[in-house]
């Protein structure tokens, strides 16, 4: 009774009278106030004011307030309903940093989506730190970051890694190019992307993190953007510096003391409800299929460097 009660005024809302609700139901205008008034005397409140001549319906302050509860228990009702009929609909919640969602996890989202048309999928880029605390919150299912915290009710594992490299326009390149010292290259025409504090830590011991010239990015996607003399450099991860082979004359090279390797690490709840697990499984399966022995080696590898 509640439910057909928040319907019928819901349609008052929408029709604007009592009559025009009535013809929307298919019930008598009677039914209609009926429902409205058991409506008021179960929430003990007054929704629609009432006066002789008024013909549109105006809501009380009460009324106006309890529209959008009502909107919500609409809502949740119609899911109850899928629910009740097709079963359980899985769900998935995933985060990443934004080099993640734009140059790797992609392929994963169209596999999932592809085999798995039904699952209610939302995908956010976030901070590295601010994941911890919305897989902790249950605000987030899955999450890849480049940061290890400990959290009582996260789970942090390695997912993948891949050394850094040094990337830029490939100019006049040779073979004895392949290789590059870190004090051989000008702090001047670096784009600095923060990798994380170990990245940041080897980074400053360098070059001077206050040089005045050097352009920094807060996302490493917009470095292919920015490359567009020889003389410009930045170290990325491989798998970012493969990807940039495949769209422009783009150089790799190895550091001869390079940085530590670019870690994403893999975060659930420890606690997982029934449905998160069997989402996070069929996740865990396409990654195997996808990335395959990548993801228990170093990601894209540690062979040297090809072009």
């Amino acid at each position: 009774m509640f439910s057909q009660a928040i319907e019928t005024f819901l349609a008052i809302i929408r029709s604007g009278s009592l009559s025009a609700a009535a013809e929307e139901l298919n019930l008598t205008q009677t039914t209609v106030s009926k429902r409205i008034k058991a409506l008021e005397d179960e929430l003990g409140m007054q929704l629609i004011e009432r006066g002789k001549g008024m013909r549109q319906v105006k809501l009380t302050p009460s009324g106006e307030e309890f529209a959008t509860l009502a909107e919500q228990w609409n809502l949740i009702s119609r899911e109850a309903k899928i629910l009740g009929s097709q079963g359980p609909r899985l769900s998935l919640t995933i985060g990443a940093v934004d080099s993640l969602n734009v140059f790797v996890l992609p392929r994963l989202y169209r596999a999932l989506h592809a085999e798995h048309p039904s699952m209610k999928m939302e995908i956010r880029t976030l901070h590295s730190d601010e994941m911890y605390e919305k897989i902790d919150q249950r605000q987030l299912d899955l999450a890849f970051t480049l940061r290890e915290r400990s959290l009582a009710n996260v789970d942090a594992e390695v997912f993948f890694s891949s050394p850094m490299v040094v990337l830029s326009l490939a100019g006049k390149a040779t073979a004895k190019d392949k290789t590059v010292r870190p004090q051989d290259l000008s702090a001047d025409h670096e784009l600095f992307v923060p990798w994380g504090r170990r990245f940041d830590a080897w980074h400053d011991q360098w070059w001077d993190p206050l040089t005045p010239s050097r352009i920094k990015l807060d996302s490493g996607h917009l470095i292919l953007s920015m490359l567009h003399h020889p003389s410009q450099w930045a170290i990325v991860p491989l798998w970012l510096a493969r990807t940039a082979l495949d769209k422009g004359p783009y150089m790799i090279r190895e550091l001869t003391a390079p940085p530590p390797p670019y870690i994403c690490y893999r975060l659930t709840h420890k606690q997982p409800t029934t449905g998160t697990s069997r989402s996070i499984a069929i996740v865990d399966t396409l990654c195997r299929q996808i990335f395959g022995e990548q993801m228990t080696q170093p990601y894209l590898g540690n062979e040297p460097v090809s072009q």
